[in-house]
């Protein structure tokens, strides 16, 4: 009976610590096992944050956890990212970066408070998309060949507004292109700006495709061209830049995901997944193409390489068009 007692003893004191082991290091649950929270640095109706909401919803289906979509708006999309840049490593805070928040601000803003390329993590590309240069009704001309004509005449009297720091170089590239000096008037967001020139108290604007479009067609805005060398396929009847007056004008914005620095490589191989997955659905697919923007795809590596070299790019357009930093 003994040997019995003591193999009895010897099985209960191994089953008590491995029960103390579990309670110690307690078994992790697979990722992710909560929401996830995606941060739209910009405020609702931006295009930041069209891409983000149709993005979270297709995401949401593979990861199988809801992906809930927090604007946080202010100063050319800093407040946001900065949040981002500083929440904890776990892959439950992402945000959507585009031009402004992980390229030109970086030469935009003396103090910016976090590097794009060092303190977040690069998870992909998303999409990307033209400008559309509208302005209000009542200003006169409708080409940008007569409005540099009649900024020429009128040194100082054009007004410019932006909601984003690309819609700021934009908009200075542009004005530079032309020859005419334009005021600069800084906005909270996209939609506010593109408010503020349909009541006149601005004249111009880059904005969205789709909300430009919108109220183009309502008779609330001229258009004088998209930004890139192709006339766009949804409103084929709206000029480039370039065939408007702008010879040479090329930009385009582009939007990706990323989130802290210092992201775990299974977390980030596993939302690089999940976004690749999304990204191949052809309903967001067209949900995007409605709204103006194209797929744009990259993993996590090459967007990281490629948000390295578009600060380099956005800083030669920042020092060419002669914008201050802030």
């Amino acid at each position: 009976m003994k040997p019995i007692i003591a193999a009895r003893r010897l099985a209960a004191g191994l089953g008590a610590a491995l029960l103390a082991l579990a309670v110690m290091h307690p078994a992790r649950a697979a990722y992710p096992d909560r929401p996830i929270r995606m941060v739209v640095p910009f405020p609702p109706g931006s295009i930041t944050d069209v891409v983000a909401r149709s993005l979270g919803k297709a995401m949401a289906d593979d990861l199988g956890q809801p992906v809930v979509v927090e604007n946080k708006p202010g100063a050319n999309g800093i407040i946001g990212t900065h949040d981002v840049a500083r929440s904890k490593p776990d892959g439950y805070t992402v945000v959507v970066v585009g031009v402004s928040t992980a390229a030109s601000g970086v030469s935009l803003f003396k103090n910016l408070p976090y590097d794009p390329a060092v303190d977040l993590s690069p998870i992909g590309a998303v999409a990307e998309t033209p400008y559309l240069l509208v302005g209000s009704p009542r200003l006169p001309g409708a080409s940008v060949a007569e409005l540099y004509a009649y900024g020429a005449r009128h040194p100082g009297k054009l007004t410019y507004a932006y909601g984003s720091g690309s819609a700021q170089v934009f908009g200075a590239k542009w004005a530079r292109m032309g020859g005419i000096d334009v005021t600069a008037v800084p906005y909270r967001g996209g939609p506010q700006a593109l408010t503020d020139v349909i009541g006149g108290t601005v004249d111009l604007t880059f904005t969205d495709l789709a909300n430009g479009l919108q109220q183009a067609r309502a008779g609330k805005v001229k258009t004088y061209g998209v930004s890139t060398p192709e006339r766009f396929p949804l409103a084929p009847d709206i000029p480039t830049l370039n065939e408007s007056g702008a010879p040479g004008f090329n930009l385009t914005v582009w939007f990706g995901l990323m989130g802290p620095k210092d992201l775990p490589e299974p977390v980030s191989r596993r939302l690089a997944a999940a976004l690749e997955k999304a990204l191949g659905k052809a309903e967001l697919k067209d949900a995007y193409a409605a709204q103006g923007l194209s797929v744009k795809t990259q993993t996590p590596a090459q967007f990281g390489a490629f948000v390295r070299a578009e600060i380099d790019k956005w800083a030669a357009i920042v020092k060419e068009t002669g914008i201050e930093p802030q």
